[in-house]
């Protein structure tokens, strides 16, 4: 007969940490910009690196005057991928992180494949090509990003409208920009597709607008809308800028117009549209949207992913589930990021009745899903967007 344990130190604990395993969460406003750095700079071709300051860029990515601390060559010793990322530290509110990568230039030209594909697991939201206007290697970055997306990163990139478009006899802006870039069109919303006619030197742009635009989306959460949230670093002579109706064709075409309203005071370039480059499916429109279930979907992930290997099929486990299911979509309606939800486990009501008076069929999918162990799960999510449009219908009475 063994020996009963002693009785001291009379009373053991026994500590589990198990439930304080920290649930993951997904940054919304991390980006990245891919692009050439002219030969300038210190950066190392196709390594993502992280940029936080305007000095940082400037070593990494321009040759500097080692006495004044400027840009050598009178501030010409810099590429396309400094100028873009200057603008998007400019913005404010702006991109929590941003990853820079500088593309391989020893060939016959930037190796733009090679250099996305170095981000493609990078914890990155939205992503541009500095101050890159070409249709064809536009279609590199949607490629990019429905490939990273369909392998669980989702991401948006953001593209911009040559300033320079031709536009022919009988033809608007709109349409010849939707008539070039109408490729770059992703029935996800996972291109945004930006226009401004800033000024040009030699063909290349001014001001990147794909640059900035994308910086401005990242610096809101998901759920609030891009239309007129302010861009700054950016302008576009008055004789460019878009006519009111100019900026409804290209919202029209889902093509996203730079302007500086009126009616909205001081001096200031905005984001004209919400919108995503997708006329294709009317859900997935605006920007907000696509950011938002985004955003879902990484939260009820992460926030269940302990359920796995865990949670049992019977009644307990089941109304445990549920409860998890609480936990994540709750304060997201408690803070107006959802209007609401409702969460359907099928199996649970069958769980929650007698098992002397469950029905051949109840007993068949309770029986099924043990087997099987997938239970399926049915979540419904209201969501009430922002104002885009108000029609008043003003009268004047005597």
């Amino acid at each position: 007969m063994s020996v009963p344990t002693a009785e001291y130190p009379y009373v053991k604990v026994t500590i589990d940490t198990s439930g304080l395993q920290a649930t993951a969460t997904r940054a919304f406003g991390n980006v990245a910009v891919v692009g050439s750095a002219g030969g300038f700079g210190t950066a190392v071709p196709n390594t993502p690196v992280l940029v936080g300051s305007e000095a940082e860029a400037r070593t990494l990515f321009a040759d500097v005057d080692q006495t004044t601390g400027a840009i050598a060559n009178k501030g010409q010793a810099a590429g396309p991928l400094y100028r873009s990322i200057r603008e998007v530290l400019l913005q404010r509110p702006g991109a929590s992180r941003v990853y820079a990568v500088a593309t391989d230039d020893s060939g016959a030209g930037p190796n733009w494949a090679a250099a996305l594909a170095t981000i493609a697991t990078a914890p990155v939201q939205l992503v541009s090509l500095a101050r890159v206007t070409d249709p064809a290697t536009l279609a590199l970055l949607k490629t990019h990003v429905e490939n990273a997306s369909g392998a669980g990163a989702r991401r948006i990139g953001v593209a911009m409208v040559d300033p320079d478009l031709a536009v022919g006899n009988g033809q608007t802006f709109a349409d010849a920009a939707d008539a070039a870039y109408g490729g770059l069109k992703n029935g996800e919303g996972r291109l945004v597709l930006v226009a401004a006619r800033v000024a040009t030197a030699g063909g290349v742009p001014a001001s990147d607008v794909a640059a900035c635009a994308m910086a401005t989306i990242a610096g809101y959460q998901p759920h609030i809308s891009v239309l007129l949230k302010q861009v700054a670093g950016v302008e576009i002579p008055l004789p460019r800028q878009f006519t009111g109706t100019e900026v409804a064709q290209l919202a029209e075409k889902a093509i996203l117009p730079l302007l500086d309203p009126e009616y909205i005071a001081g001096e200031g370039v905005f984001l004209g549209s919400g919108r995503s480059y997708n006329p294709i499916d009317p859900s997935r429109l605006y920007v907000d949207v696509v950011r938002v279930l985004d955003d879902l979907e990484f939260r009820l992930r992460g926030g269940l992913i302990g359920a796995i290997g865990n949670v049992r099929i019977d009644r307990l486990g089941m109304e445990g589930l549920r409860g998890r299911f609480d936990a994540i979509l709750e304060p997201l309606r408690s803070a107006r990021v959802i209007d609401g939800y409702t969460v359907d486990i099928p199996v649970l009501p069958i769980l929650e009745t007698e098992e002397a008076d469950r029905s051949p069929g109840a007993k068949t999918v309770l029986t099924s899903t043990r087997t099987s162990r997938a239970v399926d799960v049915i979540v419904t999510v209201a969501y009430a967007g922002s104002v885009h449009f108000l029609d008043i219908k003003l009268a004047l009475t005597a």
